[in-house]
């Protein structure tokens, strides 16, 4: 899971126009999210702690269209990194 030195982690994959990875480079994460819809988003993180409040809001009840157990799996994804 190496790139650039760094890990890689899959967040979710629904296809190749809709996902999300974390890449992690020492003490700085990256998530990069590809959205057919908005293209390609990327968020730079200092913490891991900066990067899980974020994950947190992002994938909120309110803002996630699938189901519990699917919004547990990626934030478990997002507190393995």
């Amino acid at each position: 899971m190496s790139q650039q030195g760094g890990k890689k982690l899959n967040v979710y994959k629904d296809d190749n126009w809709n996902q999300m990875n974390i890449h992690q480079h020492g003490r700085r994460y990256v998530v990069s999210e590809i959205s057919s819809v908005e293209g390609e988003l990327t968020y730079d993180f200092t913490s891991r702690q900066e990067m899980q409040r974020w994950a947190e809001q992002r994938f909120s009840p309110a803002n996630f269209s699938g189901t519990e157990e699917e919004r547990a799996e990626i934030l478990a994804k997002f507190k393995r990194v």
